[in-house]
Parts: C-alpha cells; sequence; structure tokens
C-alpha cells in the first residue's frame, strides 16, 4: 500500500523523533463519494514524497490546484512549478515529490485510476505537465471543486458516488482540452490510431456484437496490436467497452428523470445484450442502481450548483525551495479502500 511518506516542515525535520502528526497550519478533507479532497493552507514551507503503488487498482491519480502561492513537483524526471491558475497531475504508480514555500493554499484531488483510465485512454501523456493547460476550464474546474468540498466537508452530500462520476467527468474534460502544442513525443501514428479506436467505440456503443476483432478489423490492425495499445493503461478492449456503455448509459438515465425509457430499453441502447448483467455491472461502478439513478438531478437541487472562486495571482518571483532534501516522517496516513470493479 502506498501512503503519504512526506507532509512536514522543511526546518522542523530534526531526526527519528520529530512528531509524526506535525500538521500544517490547516488541513480539511472531504469525502465525495470515492474522491477524496484536501484543502491545506500553509503557514510554513512543507515537503511531500510518495512511494509508488505498484497495481493500477489500488493506485490514483493527485491531482494538485496551486490556489495561492506556487508548488513544486517531480516525477519520471519530470520537475517544474505550478502556480495559482495552474494543475499538476501526478501519479501513485511512481514516485513523486512535492514542496512548496509558507503562505501557500493547495487543493488535492485524489481520483482511483481505473476511472480516469477508463475515460482518457491517454491519460499518462499528461502527467507531470506536458502539457499546457486550459486557463478557462482549470479555473472552473478548480472553483467546482473547491466549493464543493466546503459545502460537504461536514456531510456528505445526498448521492457522493453519484456527485463523484460528474467530477471525474469533469475532469477528465479538462485535462482533454490541454494545449499540445508543438509536442512530437504524442504525433505519432499510435497515438493519432488510438484516438481513431476510441471514437469508432464510442459511435458503435449501440452495436451488441461490437468486439475486439470488429475493431481491430475497422482500424486494419491485427488483435495482437489491438491488445498492445490498450495494454498501455492497464485495461483490455472489453473492459474499456464496458465502462464507456456504463458511462453513456448513466448519461442517458440522469437525462430522462420522468423515466420516458425503461431501464431494459437503455441497456439495449448502450449495447448489452442481458438487462441483469446491466443492472449488476451499473450498480458495481456506479454504487447505485441504475433504477434509482434518474432521482439523482432532484437529489442535488439547486445548492449544487456553486459559482467558480476567483483564483489569486502570485507574483513570477515567489518560488519554492528546490526539491530534495531530508524529509520527514508522515503526519498522516492515507486510509485506502477498495476500489469498485471496473469489469
Amino acid at each position: 500500500m502506498a501512503r503519504v511518506t512526506t507532509l512536514v516542515p522543511r526546518d522542523e525535520r530534526t531526526g527519528p523523533d520529530v512528531e509524526a502528526d506535525k500538521r500544517p497550519a490547516s488541513h480539511r478533507q472531504a469525502c465525495i463519494g470515492r474522491l477524496n479532497i484536501d484543502l491545506i493552507n500553509l503557514d510554513q514551507p512543507f515537503a511531500r514524497s510518495w512511494k509508488r503503488v505498484s497495481n493500477v487498482r489500488d493506485a490514483s491519480y493527485v491531482l494538485i490546484f496551486p490556489l495561492t502561492g506556487c508548488v513544486a513537483y517531480s516525477q519520471d524526471g519530470r520537475i517544474g512549478i505550478a502556480r495559482a491558475g495552474e494543475y499538476i497531475l501526478l501519479s501513485e504508480l511512481a514516485f513523486y515529490e512535492l514542496s512548496s514555500d509558507r503562505n501557500t493554499r493547495l487543493l488535492l484531488v485524489r481520483i482511483p485510476a481505473t476511472e480516469l483510465r477508463g475515460r482518457l485512454v491517454s491519460i499518462e501523456d499528461h502527467i507531470s505537465r506536458r502539457f499546457e493547460p486550459n486557463q478557462q476550464m482549470t479555473r472552473l474546474l478548480s472553483g467546482m471543486i473547491g466549493n464543493i468540498a466546503e459545502l460537504f466537508i461536514d456531510a456528505p452530500p445526498p448521492n457522493p458516488q453519484a456527485l463523484a462520476t460528474e467530477i471525474i467527468g469533469f475532469v477528465a474534460l479538462t485535462i482533454g482540452s490541454e494545449d499540445r502544442g508543438a509536442a512530437t513525443d504524442v504525433r505519432n501514428a499510435r497515438y493519432h490510431l488510438r484516438r481513431r479506436i476510441i471514437d469508432f467505440i464510442e459511435a458503435h456503443l449501440s452495436d451488441q456484437t461490437l468486439s475486439p476483432t470488429k475493431i481491430a478489423a475497422n482500424s486494419r490492425i491485427s488483435l495482437s496490436y489491438l491488445y498492445s495499445l490498450f495494454s498501455d493503461n492497464e485495461t483490455t478492449v472489453v473492459q474499456f467497452v464496458q465502462v464507456k456503455r456504463l458511462q453513456r448509459a448513466y448519461e442517458i438515465l440522469v437525462a430522462d428523470p420522468k423515466g420516458h425509457r425503461t431501464v431494459s430499453e437503455v441497456a439495449y441502447e448502450v449495447g448489452f445484450k442481458n438487462v441483469s448483467h446491466f443492472s449488476r455491472s451499473f450498480s458495481r461502478h456506479f454504487k447505485i442502481a441504475p433504477r434509482d439513478i434518474r432521482q439523482v438531478n432532484n437529489a442535488f437541487g439547486p445548492e449544487a450548483h456553486v459559482k467558480p472562486r476567483r483564483l489569486e495571482t502570485v507574483p513570477a518571483s515567489k518560488t519554492p525551495p528546490p526539491l530534495g532534501g531530508n524529509l520527514g516522517s508522515a503526519y498522516w496516513e492515507t486510509s485506502k479502500r477498495p476500489l469498485h470493479e471496473t469489469v
């Protein structure tokens, strides 16, 4: 199991007897379904490191927003600094480090790795700020997540799993809007082929005969090469198609609160051959039965529609101390809960 190994003041590390529970000035945490959201206000420098998780089903992606101040990061040989109005996406599947100077406010979101991989097959291309974020989408996303955390920090929302699904969807949308510019490391045949395959899958979800063989034939590639494209993200073609079908079903059901279409009709519409299998898979993935999901819009109410905050800017000269050094022991251990299946 991975754990936070460091989040302590840099200048107060004295040795193995340092207090393990020393916390930053203010640290609050909200749990929204399968998401963990941390709001951290710092009045002194800090450092954090994360040991690699070996199993993707036990891992998360960490989305970090500096609301004020700035934060330095390092993962897989890539280093950089993010300031207010930006974000960093890091992976627990590889060791990473964060550090910051005092007077920094951070918003950290931990998202199960299987969730983002089911939505963005190219998610690893976005780790460690390889591309420039879309400023408008970033501002909207950080404001939305920050306000949701503030609203539900003491009590969960009416339907936390459904709300978590909506947040993850917007995170994927924001990451997908990044400007790749002239980057050449993803402008290759493998990347574009993968995108064409995903577009084909999304356009043919209602086809109950959609199979790896049919997908490979449409792309004029071998089955083994198709499997390799998806094994890059430790998933299978069948798993990816099923997650896409469940997400499409979720969207249809939420958009139909009066039940003009039955659950059976929706199941067949998104390509499931068996309604019982659809209901079990849906309930396992979203932690709510498909027959109950129609109430989501009414359950949240108007208070769920929050306005994004205006993020403060940070002078360019305000930079955190360099990464590395003698880091301390953990101030908190992240409790791990088994992730839901996506197959």
